[in-house]
């Protein structure tokens, strides 16, 4: 019983990862929207994905001392001097 629901878990996540990978974040956003309530998920989900973004472009500078580097605050203080 226990392998039939690992195999056809796996089967889900090899063969429809989109629809398995969706099905997935929406159960943990349901979840979570009972526990802790509506307002509050959408706080966390916008401020994963402030964080997300900012991490995406530390990647592409090349590490966070790059990103700092060319940050907007940086050329701030470069024109102020």
């Amino acid at each position: 019983m226990k392998e039939n629901i690992l195999f056809f878990l796996q089967d889900q996540w090899l063969n429809h990862r989109g629809r398995t990978a969706g099905f997935l974040c929406g159960t943990v956003f349901g979840i979570s929207v009972l526990l802790f309530g509506f307002w509050s998920i959408v706080f966390i989900l916008l401020c994963a994905g402030i964080g997300m973004y900012i991490g995406l472009r530390a990647e592409r500078a090349g590490g966070w001392a790059e990103l700092i580097d060319t940050s907007a605050l940086n050329r701030l203080f470069r024109r102020m001097s």
